[in-house]
This record gives structure tokens, C-alpha cells and sequence, in this order.
């Protein structure tokens, strides 16, 4: 994700309210089966900071051939649904059963 946070925080207010609903910030709605909180801008940067933070961990460990570690994943994942992303930028999506 880009660190063109107003460009993305407009992607994500978008996102957020086809997905979740037309809540205002500090508000929580149901996405993939959680409770999210829709951020305002502030909080919506620190969040992008944190989820490329962990994404440059997860792709340096894969490309140095270091055993991956779970809680790592989970984190992400975590992340990605606070940020209502449809797809991962650093995940492979999950199996449809």
C-alpha cells in the first residue's frame, strides 16, 4: 500500500462503507465476521505504518529463506481486517472450500 495517506484514507472510507457501513470514526461495524472500528485519518496512518512495518518483516524473512512465523501471519491478517483490504499485499488469499 502506497503512503499516499490521503489517497488511501479516501480508498479506505470508501471500502469501509460499501463493506461495513456508513459509520462515523470511532464507530464499530462487522467485517468478515469481526468487529472493526472505522479510523479516522490519524489513526488510519498509524495503522498503514504498522500493517507495512509488519508486511517488510514478513517479506524479508521469506526472501532470506527464514522459517516464517506463524504469529506473523496472524498479525497481517489481523491488520488487513482493520483496514477492510479485500486482498493482501504480502499474504497468499486464503483456499475457498
Amino acid at each position: 500500500m502506497p503512503t499516499d495517506y490521503e489517497k488511501e484514507f479516501t480508498r479506505y472510507v470508501e471500502r469501509f462503507e460499501r463493506l461495513v457501513g456508513p459509520l462515523a470514526a470511532g464507530q464499530y461495524g462487522r467485517y468478515r465476521g469481526r468487529l472493526v472500528r472505522r479510523f479516522d485519518d490519524a489513526q488510519f496512518s498509524a495503522k498503514v505504518d504498522e500493517y507495512m512495518g509488519l508486511g517488510r518483516q514478513f517479506s524479508d524473512r521469506l526472501n532470506a529463506g527464514d522459517t516464517i512465523d506463524d504469529t506473523l501471519a496472524v498479525e497481517l491478517r489481523a491488520i488487513e481486517v482493520e483496514l477492510v483490504l479485500e486482498r493482501s499485499l504480502f499474504l497468499p488469499s486464503p483456499r475457498s472450500a
